[in-house]
């Protein structure tokens, strides 16, 4: 393939790309939520983002370490079937509470990973919001100083 016909089919593909219409949008939970990011305990931050904290344990995977020697980067995974509308993340190990708040669009997969940081050992909770009902998961992660793993 010649250059000039490389360049044309890129070109036209990118602005195809950008006629598509679009059905992402986000909502500002700092914004729009303000207290569930300066509530210190997990219920409280559970209240104001869903205006209840109580949840059945189930149907969400938590995927964390057991141990993680550098508590700046913690891989955390979050999965479920449900059909979600918001999964949000919390922890008790740091001043505030909430750790993020993700939209979930009509029909998306919740399949998410990401890291954290937790400042000591604590606990880790993901809720998923579905049909008005919240799920969750939890589960204690020991963040050893210095990276000694015991």
């Amino acid at each position: 393939m010649n250059r000039r016909n490389f360049l044309s089919l890129g070109l036209g593909a990118v602005a195809a790309a950008s006629l598509a219409p679009t059905a992402l949008s986000a909502i500002d939970f700092r914004e729009t939520k303000p207290k569930a990011w300066t509530a210190t305990k997990v219920d409280e931050a559970m209240t104001e983002l869903f205006g209840t904290a109580t949840t059945s344990e189930s149907k969400v995977k938590l995927k964390a370490p057991d141990i993680a020697e550098n508590g700046a980067v913690i891989p955390i995974t979050v999965s479920s079937k449900l059909a979600g509308s918001k999964v949000a993340i919390f922890q008790d190990a740091n001043p505030e509470a909430t750790v993020a708040v993700f939209s979930v669009p009509k029909g998306g997969i919740i399949d998410y990973s990401f890291r954290i940081k937790l400042a000591k050992t604590g606990k880790v909770t993901a809720v998923v919001e579905s049909d008005g009902k919240l799920y969750s998961a939890s589960k204690e992660v020991k963040v050893t100083i210095g990276g000694c793993g015991g």
